[in-house]
Parts: structure tokens; sequence; C-alpha cells
């Protein structure tokens, strides 16, 4: 039951970084691409979640002991993403703001924690 409700965590906090973010600086395409690829700790409702961003546009995410696996690009000045398990395969695509050292993208922050280069 305790997994269960860990997975049900991730997939809300993938739902919800994929909406978009109301009002405020918006990033566009090339500050995406800037910020991507990297690693980034994601926070909605006090859930982390790790994820890894790699070039070439392939995604990992990490959450206690669950892994999930899929791709990112940058759409139209959005952050799309989708994940086989937690988003049962389904694109989404969200606007980012920048707030400091942090992004939103609705109810969810998430903050770069490095850059992977050549990864």
């Amino acid at each position: 039951m305790k997994r269960l409700i860990s997975l049900l965590a991730v997939a809300g906090t993938m739902g919800v970084l994929c909406a978009s973010p109301a009002g405020a600086d918006e990033l566009n395409s090339r500050q995406l691409r800037s910020l991507f690829p990297g690693d980034f700790n994601a926070v909605v409702q006090g859930t982390t979640v790790q994820f890894s961003a790699r070039r070439g546009g392939r995604l990992i995410g990490r959450y206690m002991s669950s892994t999930d696996t899929g791709h990112w690009s940058v759409r139209g000045g959005k952050l799309c993403i989708v994940l086989d398990k937690w988003m049962n395969g389904k694109t989404k695509c969200s606007t980012v703001v920048a707030e400091g050292d942090w992004y939103r993208a609705d109810d969810v922050r998430f903050q770069r924690t490095s850059t992977l280069a050549g990864m």
C-alpha cells in the first residue's frame, strides 16, 4: 500500500509539473534549452522527485525506490515531458516561470542541482 501511495504521489507530481502556470517571467525556447540537460529536484506538496534530463532528450525520474524513463523536449517555448509509467506515455507541455534559483510550473517548483555536460 505504501508503494502504491508513493507511485500515486509521483503521478500527481508529473501531472502538475506539466500544467501551465499563471503569469510571471516565462522562459522562452532559448532559455529552456540552456537550462537542459541537467539534474533537478521537483517539489510538490512536500514530495521531492529527482530527475535527470540528458542530452538527446532522455529523461529519468526517481522517487523513493521507483524509477521511470521517458523524454523531454522544447516545443514552441514550452517544456514537454513524457514518462513511460508515471504519465502512461502521454506527453504534456508547459510554460516554465523563473523564480530566483527555482522554476515553477503551476503548483510544482523545481531546481537544477547540476548540469550534465556531454550526457
